[in-house]
């Protein structure tokens, strides 16, 4: 009797065990077979590549590279090309980012870049961006002489530098640039992207004379007779020659290019014209000369 009690003890217990773990395993809310999931995390990754010339396709060394978060410009990161135009960023976030490179002697430019438009970097486990390849296009420039009708240099004479522009879908022309002529009649325009130039001429012939003066009272002022000859002007003159904006020759510069002009201005008789404007003091009409 005393053994049978003992077994059935001992199986009572085990049965309350039993029960026990079930409801520690409901309570749980889980089965042996259902382990909670694995966070995931995206690795950093890094944008490297080579600077080479737009030209050549020479690499280019001690490049000074610029990696930007397009959604934080603060972030910013920059280093330097090695000797085979090399960089490597290491550690990028996933995201998307601006490539900017720049040089001494040639242009600053973004990644893809035409005209204003260029193209972000977006990194990821999926993108490969240990490949890129950033183009640099070498400045340009032109380099002219105005000389006059014995071909003598033309001093101080203003200079006007026009580009075509496409921006916007639409093609303008627009002063982007001026200089004076030195006393060998030469002028400079350096650092410019490739592109289509005009170039606008204006000039006084030095030795010009103009006699006639109008007094106060409209009348002409004694004044000592000069030559017809002396009484001249250059007309504003555009590359080719020509003495009309609209038949002045386009110059095509690509990119290192260093161009050379040659502008001859001629003199012409002057055109005097006179006209009147009111004096708010006065209310007189007092005449002005042109």
């Amino acid at each position: 009797m005393r053994v049978n009690g003992l077994r059935q003890l001992h199986w009572a217990t085990l049965c309350l065990l039993g029960v026990c773990l079930q409801i520690s395993a409901v309570c749980a809310g889980q089965s042996p077979s259902s382990a909670p999931a694995a966070e995931t995390s995206v690795a950093p990754t890094k944008i490297a590549g080579t600077v080479v010339s737009a030209i050549t396709g020479t690499p280019l060394a001690q490049v000074r590279v610029s990696m930007t978060d397009v959604r934080k410009p603060a972030n910013t990161r920059w280093m330097v090309t090695n000797e085979n135009g090399g960089f490597e960023f290491g550690q990028v976030p996933p995201g998307k980012y601006s490539l900017e490179g720049a040089r001494r002697g040639y242009l600053t430019a973004a990644y893809e870049q035409h005209e204003q438009f260029s193209t972000a970097i977006v990194t990821g486990p999926e993108f490969d961006t240990t490949k890129l390849v950033l183009r640099l296009t070498p400045m340009a420039s032109i380099e002219g002489r105005v000389i006059d009708e014995p071909g003598d240099a033309v001093r101080q004479a203003q200079v006007t530098l026009y580009r075509e522009n496409h921006g916007s879908g639409i093609t303008r022309t627009t002063p982007i640039n001026n200089d004076l002529t030195d006393d060998l009649g030469t002028f400079e325009f350096a650092a410019l992207a490739p592109g289509k130039y005009y170039v606008a001429v204006s000039a006084k012939p030095w030795y010009a004379v103009h006699p006639v003066v109008l007094s106060g009272d409209g009348t002409n002022s004694s004044t000592p007779s000069v030559e017809r000859s002396l009484d001249v002007a250059y007309s504003t003159t555009y590359s080719g020659g020509a003495t009309e904006a609209d038949a002045a020759t386009p110059i095509d510069v690509k990119g290192g290019d260093h161009t050379e002009v040659e502008i001859h201005i001629a003199a012409m008789p002057s055109l005097h014209i006179f006209f009147r404007v009111p004096d708010d003091e006065t209310s007189m009409d007092l005449p002005r000369q042109c």
